[in-house]
C-alpha cells in the first residue's frame, strides 16, 4: 500500500526524484520518509467512521470539545514519555509528578496568591521531580524501570502525607480559563510542534536518538550521554506538571490522587504511534496520533455506556500488540541485517 501510495503521489507531483542532482522537498517526502505514520492514520480514520454510524452524537460539536481536552492532557504527557522512551528509557511516575506538581504547588491557592505565582511554581514542582529522576538514573547503575517505580510510590505518598487526600475546592475562574475550550488542544499542538522541530532539527534531537540507537556507542563519539538523559527527564517532569495545568483548569477542582494511571497511557500511545519501546526510532508526530487514536476509542466507548474495566482493558490489548509488532519489526531487522551479510 505505501509503495502504490508513492507511486500515485509521485505522478502528480514534480521532483518525485533527484533533478539535475539536487533533492527536491517531494523527493525528501517521498524518499526520506518511511511512511511510518501511515498506519496509525488509517486506524484513526477506521475509527472515525465506525464510531460515526454506530455512536449517535458523535459527531457533535461538544462531544469533539471534550475529544479535545481529553487528547490535550494525555497527549502533552506522551509528549514527554517519547523523549524518554527514544532514550531507550521509561518514566513511570509522570502521573505521581503531575500530581505531586498540582497538589503541592497549589496549595497556596486558598491562601489568595495570584496566579501569576502558582503556575511557576508548579511547573517548577514538575521539572525538578523529573530532574531528580534524570539524576537518580544516571548516577546510581538501575535500570528507569526501577527507579521510576520507586519514585512513583515516593512522589504519591508525599503527595498523600502532606495533603491527607483533601482536595482543593473551589478554585478561582482564572484557573479553569486553560482548560476551557480549544485551548487545551492549542497547547498540544505548540507542544507538539516545538518537540517537532527539537527532535528533528537541533543537536539535542540528534543526541536523543544517538543514546536511543546504541549508548555505548554514543559515549565513544564524544556525546554527553548523561546530561542529556538528565535533560529528557527534565522535561518529562515539566509536561507532566504542564498538562497538570490543564487538568485542573479543565476539572475545576485539585485532587491528590489525580494522575493515576496516566503513566499506562503515556506508554500506550508512544508504543502505538510508533517510537520503538527499544529506543532509538520513532517521533513526536506518532505520539500525537497515538493519542488521538486512543482518545477517539476511549471517547467512543463512553459515548456507548461501556464498562470503564472494559475500556481498560481495550487500553491494554492495544499496548500489548503495539510492543509485539515493535519486537517483531526488531527481529525482522535484525534478520535483514544478517542476510546482508
Amino acid at each position: 500500500m505505501r509503495k502504490q501510495l508513492r507511486k500515485v503521489l509521485c505522478t502528480f507531483l514534480p521532483g518525485g526524484n533527484e533533478m539535475n542532482g539536487k533533492k527536491t522537498i517531494s523527493w525528501y517526502l517521498f524518499n526520506g520518509v518511511k511512511f511510518r505514520e501511515f498506519p496509525i492514520l488509517l486506524y484513526i480514520l477506521i475509527m472515525v467512521l465506525f464510531f460515526s454510524f454506530t455512536t449517535p452524537g458523535f459527531w457533535a460539536v461538544r462531544n469533539f470539545e471534550n475529544l479535545s481536552r481529553q487528547i490535550a492532557v494525555v497527549g502533552i504527557v506522551s509528549t514527554g514519555m517519547t523523549l524518554v522512551v527514544l532514550t531507550g528509557g521509561i518514566d513511570l511516575s509522570v502521573g505521581s509528578i503531575l500530581a505531586f506538581s498540582i497538589s503541592i504547588g497549589g496549595r497556596g491557592i486558598p491562601l489568595g496568591r495570584p496566579m501569576w505565582i502558582i503556575y511557576p511554581v508548579i511547573l517548577l514542582l514538575g521539572t525538578l521531580l523529573g530532574f531528580i529522576n534524570g539524576v537518580l538514573i544516571t548516577r546510581i547503575a538501575v535500570p528507569a524501570l526501577i527507579i521510576t517505580l520507586g519514585t512513583m510510590n515516593i512522589f504519591r505518598g508525599i503527595t498523600m502525607v502532606i495533603t491527607r487526600g483533601i482536595y482543593i475546592t473551589p478554585i478561582p475562574p482564572e484557573y479553569t480559563l486553560i482548560g476551557r475550550g480549544y485551548l487545551p488542544f492549542f497547547f498540544l499542538l505548540i507542544v507538539i510542534l516545538l518537540f517537532m522541530f527539537v527532535t528533528l532539527r537541533t543537536r539535542l534531537g540528534r543526541n536523543i536518538y544517538a543514546i536511543g540507537g546504541g549508548e555505548q556507542a554514543s559515549l565513544y563519539s564524544g556525546v554527553p550521554v548523561v546530561k542529556y538523559k538528565v535533560v529528557v527527564y527534565t522535561l518529562s517532569g515539566f509536561l507532566s506538571a504542564f498538562s497538570g495545568l490543564i487538568l485542573v483548569g479543565r476539572s475545576g477542582f485539585i485532587q491528590p490522587q489525580a494522575g493515576v494511571g496516566y503513566e499506562m497511557n503515556a506508554i500506550a500511545a508512544v508504543v502505538i504511534g510508533g517510537t520503538s519501546i527499544f529506543g532509538g526510532s520513532g517521533s513526536v508526530l506518532g505520539t500525537f496520533f497515538g493519542a488521538t487514536l486512543m482518545g477517539l476509542i476511549l471517547t467512543g466507548l463512553t459515548m456507548q455506556a461501556v464498562d470503564p474495566y472494559w475500556q481498560g482493558l481495550v487500553t491494554g490489548i492495544l499496548v500489548v500488540l503495539a510492543i509485539s509488532l515493535d519486537s517483531l519489526r526488531q527481529i525482522r531487522g535484525r534478520g535483514q541485517l544478517i542476510s546482508k551479510r
